[in-house]
């Protein structure tokens, strides 16, 4: 049903409305960002076009319904990428077996993954196709990168724009596929991209330098200048600190971010879940006005870095700022 669709509803109903006024595009252009649920939506309108309710919904029983959900249906055609390229010759099969008469119905969709991955020969062959569709058919290109696609494939397709999923989203994606809920809201608020939240989850460097910004944490509320020696020891001293230190300190801000919703008491909507006990012995002791001058802090340290800073003296200066609030 459309409405399962809550982090896109004005996508999902402009598409609803499309069938229920009987205004179907032949050319739709999925666009927005991963993870924002383009592939899911084009195999429900898929369902809402062939149901056998007509109603501009899908009814997720049907024949039609069911041997889509299990990618068996005939008259739908899918092209996923191989070999990080869509080729002419994945296309010319596709134009060969959409000039075929439909088999279950009167129309035939055909659902491009990744399109802008499209070769330029590739490209130019679906324009011809664009331009003059054959009958009934429906083409629905998904794309996260819309600038990479030919203008004159912009021109030619009823373009949907997709919202970026909220952090819960990206976070609830991770967990069902198996990533620790502590991790996969961390990741899902640094990144508002799934695939990269995901690599982030898989990777074991990112737990590790989440502990460390912990350790780091801790140790400036409670050890003194002992902080600088983590600050040496263990994330200065490592390789590739320099690619991995703007992840740090969003970590950084982001425990601080918990720390005051924990003072605030809302410990339910932190993103480091797994972590509310010591979050909450650290609200202990700073105030709402020390926790938003070290976010600042934070916010200062990583402009300055962007702007090529020295490294070490700028997290120094970042620890001992933050010690004295």
């Amino acid at each position: 049903m459309w409405s399962e669709f809550t982090e896109q509803k004005r996508t999902a109903s402009f598409l609803h409305q499309s069938l229920q006024y009987n205004r179907l595009s032949h050319a739709y252009l999925f666009a927005g960002p991963k993870g924002a649920g383009k592939k899911k939506m084009a195999l429900h309108f898929a369902k809402a076009i062939f149901c056998v309710r007509q109603d501009g919904d899908s009814c997720g029983t049907c024949k039609s319904c069911r041997l889509i959900e299990e990618g068996n249906h005939l008259d739908i055609h899918r092209i996923a990428v191989e070999k990080n390229v869509i080729s002419i010759e994945d296309v010319q099969t596709l134009q060969k077996k959409l000039s075929y008469r439909a088999a279950e119905s009167s129309h035939k969709v055909y659902i491009m993954e990744e399109s802008e991955k499209m070769s330029r020969e590739a490209a130019n062959s679906l324009l011809k196709f664009l331009e003059e569709p054959p009958r009934g058919v429906v083409a629905i290109l998904l794309t996260s990168q819309i600038h990479s696609l030919l203008p004159t494939i912009l021109s030619r397709c009823q373009i949907v724009q997709f919202q970026a999923p909220s952090p819960e989203q990206i976070a609830s994606q991770l967990e069902a596929v198996g990533m620790k809920a502590g991790l996969a809201r961390t990741a899902a608020a640094i990144t508002n991209d799934f695939e990269q939240a995901h690599a982030l989850c898989e990777t074991e460097s990112f737990a590790q330098l989440r502990s460390l910004m912990i350790q780091l944490s801790e140790d400036i509320w409670e050890r003194g200048t002992y902080a600088l020696v983590t600050l040496h020891d263990k994330l200065l001293k490592q390789e590739k600190t320099v690619e991995r230190i703007d992840l740090f300190l969003d970590l950084l801000l982001l425990w601080f971010r918990d720390i005051l919703l924990c003072l605030l008491g809302q410990e339910s909507q932190v993103m480091n879940i797994d972590q509310v006990e010591p979050l909450q012995k650290q609200a202990l002791r700073i105030s709402q006005r020390r926790l938003a001058t070290g976010m600042k802090i934070i916010l200062e340290t990583k402009n300055r870095l962007a702007h090529y800073a020295n490294l070490q003296l700028s997290l120094e200066d970042m620890v001992l700022r933050l010690q004295e609030g």
